[in-house]
């Protein structure tokens, strides 16, 4: 069976983007520090040996895939490449909660919005990085069919089918130390000595 003609001067994959889009922060007051304490994986303890404020982030990565299929010019299976892809890498959004307890006016209110707003920028931050990383790691997979590297398939499913699994193989571990470093951030963020230093700056906490 004749293989898929190969051309090295069109072997890298064209095309290829990683995106984050604009992507909100809100900010919400509808959740008291009992409601708070009570979601489900809540650890993190804050002044006063309870949780007083909390980000979360609603984590997406997709891909937008273009597959090209041509049947082999001297017969036998088709071949297909990516004709182009792009990755995006943009949150839902960032929710912040800081509780009802709190006026907006306190001390305690500004000290909570302040904690938290070092995480969004720690994720937003640490987002960016990861795209550059995403780009690198795009540009280096050998391993991605291009117009110039094409994949023999059966017929267009089987090709869609594979090149997303190429995709994803490529992206996958990018996203995870992107997930690991944010992690490591965040942590560090979340250091008793910071919560002791916050602590002694207002003094009505609940």
């Amino acid at each position: 069976m004749t293989g898929c003609p190969r051309d090295p001067a069109r072997a890298q994959t064209a095309n290829v983007e990683v995106v984050v889009s604009s992507f909100p922060t809100v900010i919400r007051r509808d959740l008291s520090l009992e409601q708070l304490a009570r979601l489900p994986g809540v650890e993190s303890v804050g002044p006063g040996r309870r949780l007083q404020g909390l980000t979360m982030v609603h984590h997406r990565l997709g891909y937008r895939t273009g597959v090209a299929v041509s049947g082999h010019l001297f017969g036998g299976e088709p071949c297909a490449w990516i004709d182009h892809l792009t990755v995006d890498m943009t949150p839902d959004k960032i929710e912040i909660d800081v509780p009802s307890d709190y006026p907006e006016t306190s001390c305690e209110y500004e000290e909570i919005l302040a904690h938290e707003r070092l995480h969004e920028e720690a994720h937003r931050g640490t987002l960016a990085d990861s795209a550059a990383d995403m780009r690198r790691a795009l540009a280096q997979a050998d391993f991605l069919p291009a117009r110039g590297a094409p994949l023999t398939v059966a017929d267009r499913a089987d090709a869609e089918k594979r090149i997303e699994a190429l995709v994803d193989r490529a992206a996958r571990p990018v996203y995870a130390d992107f997930e690991r470093t944010l992690a490591m951030r965040q942590a560090v963020i979340d250091l008793p000595a910071n919560y002791r230093w916050t602590t002694k700056r207002c003094s009505n906490w609940k």
